[in-house]
C-alpha cells in the first residue's frame, strides 16, 4: 500500500515538469505553441501568421521577461524548405520576425535567444498545430 502510495504522489508531483514539454503540443496565451526554454528558466510562446512570427517570452513563473537588449535567430522549416530569420525586439516581452515563407500547418521553428532577459537559450516550436 505504501509503495503505491508512493507511485501516485510521485506522478502526481512530476506532472508539471511536462506542462511545457516539447512532448505535447501546449497552448499559450496568444494562442501559439509554449514550451520550456533552458530547462524551465524561461517559457516561450511562439505565434506565426502569414510571413510573421512573434516570440513571447516569459520567466519561469509566466511573468514577461523584457526583450529589449536581446536577440534571436529562427530556422523555419515549411514543406521541405529551410528560412532563416532574425527576430528583433518589438516592446515588453515580445520579439518579431518576418520572412519569405508563409506560416502553414506543420511548420518547425527553432529558435535560438542572445541575452533575451539576460539569458541565452534554444528551443523547437510548432507554432501552428
Amino acid at each position: 500500500m505504501l509503495r503505491a502510495l508512493t507511485v501516485i504522489l510521485s506522478l502526481a508531483l512530476s506532472a508539471p515538469a511536462f506542462a511545457h514539454s516539447d512532448s505535447k503540443w501546449t497552448k499559450g496565451p496568444q494562442g501559439g505553441h509554449i514550451v520550456d526554454a533552458g530547462g524551465g528558466k524561461q517559457h516561450w510562446e511562439l505565434v506565426a501568421k502569414g510571413n510573421e512570427l512573434t516570440l513571447y517570452v516569459l520567466d519561469a513563473d509566466e511573468k514577461p521577461v523584457k526583450a529589449d537588449g536581446g536577440s534571436a535567430k529562427a530556422q523555419v522549416l515549411i514543406a521541405g524548405k529551410t528560412y532563416n530569420v532574425e527576430f528583433k525586439p518589438a516592446g515588453g516581452n515580445m520579439l518579431k520576425a518576418t520572412g519569405e515563407f508563409t506560416a502553414a500547418k506543420g511548420m518547425k521553428v527553432i529558435v535560438t535567444t542572445d541575452r533575451v532577459g539576460g539569458e541565452s537559450f534554444q528551443a523547437r516550436l510548432t507554432p501552428l498545430n
